[in-house]
């Protein structure tokens, strides 16, 4: 219809000029085959390359989260274990150890509502995911089956067998100018959802639904958990330099003394406070030792032992002793280290650096991954739907069986005229 407005040219498979026509139509017909299959091949890498980043993406998000979790576990595993120190049989207050089971009972909550609702919510994108991928590689063979063999019939003129076609490949048109809508609304909530996280990172604690992709941790619990671990770090601290104090560096007399234990030489050093009174951080002096040298160093000043547990050599600590020191001194520098990671959770950073990552990195490659899934839709729809009417038409056209007898009617009826007129002359004479 184009062509004729356009040209004053129209298609003509049964005039004189058929045989044009029918090759041009034929032309037509493998142009817009091979352009539907052009777009079947894009729609497929599309969608490959689209679910493989978005699977990345959401893949992420949960190891960001799974991260978060062990990092509460942790956490709380250490506060547990702090509960069993002992030293020369002196454990922590059972006040402090009370607190320990209410906070590990807060941090367990929290861990379960993150972890439960992100991997909720993983499964149900990953679904919506999978049923995309699944549907457009459906959409991708159907179309590419339907416009190959429309192709064949159309050339082998099998004209029913076309109706069936052309009926089915309308339909199949439709769906995928449908698909294609989604696929423009997903590319949108993709945009908005980048955008949004943008504007998220920008103010963290806005209740928006970026909430329930990945939650941020309670913050009093976060706030609580940072203070009794350095509450537990120092009472640690105390237990361990109180130890010193009353036995390692003691002059006790052998005479029924229970701090007694043949301990002699010089004097070991005290654990230096990692937190002042107010639990600022504190540096360490140089007559002190770290909890990370702690096993180093007092390690020098252990000595050996008799089998009734007194020192045979210079020494201010047993075997024994010094095992547990060091369990104390371990469980403690460990608090040290994985309770202040709970500051990111406590002010949303770890949300706020997984949103950053992901707008920065991962929201553009899927935009262009589906902006290559819309040209393969639209170009495989567009290609189909044009081949729809030339099916129609090149079935149409005559055969050479059909050509075939035409010539032999007109030769046949030309023979007849001649016979007839040289009877009606002989028949003159």
């Amino acid at each position: 219809m184009i062509i004729h407005r356009c040209c004053g040219w129209r298609i003509d498979i049964k005039g004189k000029e058929s045989r044009g026509s029918q090759r041009i139509c034929l032309i037509l017909l493998i142009v817009f085959t091979c352009a539907s299959a052009t777009g079947c091949i894009l729609l497929s890498v599309g969608q490959d390359e689209f679910h493989r980043e978005a699977v990345d993406t959401l893949n992420y998000v949960v190891n960001q989260s799974d991260y978060t979790v062990q990092t509460l576990v942790n956490v709380t595993g250490y506060l547990s274990l702090a509960k069993t120190v002992s030293v020369a049989q002196v454990f922590l207050p059972s006040d402090v150890i009370d607190d320990i089971d209410k906070l590990n009972t807060d941090l367990n909550n929290a861990a379960d509502t993150l972890r439960q609702q992100t991997h909720l919510n993983s499964r149900k994108i990953r679904f919506v995911f999978d049923t995309v991928r699944s549907s457009m590689i459906a959409i991708a063979v159907v179309m590419l089956l339907v416009s190959i063999l429309g192709l064949l019939l159309s050339i082998l003129g099998h004209k029913s067998t076309i109706y069936i076609f052309i009926i089915s490949g309308w339909l199949l048109v439709a769906v995928t100018f449908i698909l294609c809508g989604v696929f423009v609304i997903i590319n949108n909530a993709i945009a908005d959802t980048c955008m949004a996280m943008g504007q998220w990172v920008d103010n963290p604690h806005a209740e928006t639904a970026l909430s329930n992709i990945l939650p941020c941790v309670d913050q009093a619990t976060t706030n609580d958990t940072l203070y009794k671990s350095k509450l537990v770090v120092n009472d640690i601290a105390n237990i361990i330099n109180g130890f010193i104090g009353s036995f390692a560096n003691s002059y006790a007399s052998p005479g029924g003394n229970s701090n007694y234990y043949n301990q002699s030489g010089p004097l070991m050093p005290y654990l230096c406070y990692p937190y002042d009174s107010q639990l600022h951080e504190l540096e360490c002096p140089p007559q002190l030792v770290s909890m990370a040298n702690a096993s180093v160093v007092w390690q020098n000043y252990t000595c050996g032992v008799s089998e009734s547990g007194f020192c045979t050599t210079t020494g201010r600590l047993t075997p024994d002793m010094y095992q547990q020191l060091v369990g104390a001194v371990n469980i403690s520098y460990a608090l040290q280290h994985y309770a202040p990671p709970l500051l990111s959770l406590q002010d949303c950073n770890f949300v706020r650096e997984t949103f950053n990552i992901i707008t920065s990195n991962h929201c553009h490659p899927l935009e262009d991954r589906l902006r290559m899934v819309n040209a393969g839709l639209a170009l495989v729809s567009v290609g189909v739907m044009l081949s729809l009417a030339l099916w129609i038409i090149y079935a149409n056209r005559p055969q050479s069986e059909q050509a075939f007898a035409k010539i032999s009617s007109k030769f046949k009826g030309g023979c007849n005229s001649n016979i007839a007129i040289d009877v009606s002359s002989k028949s003159e004479f």
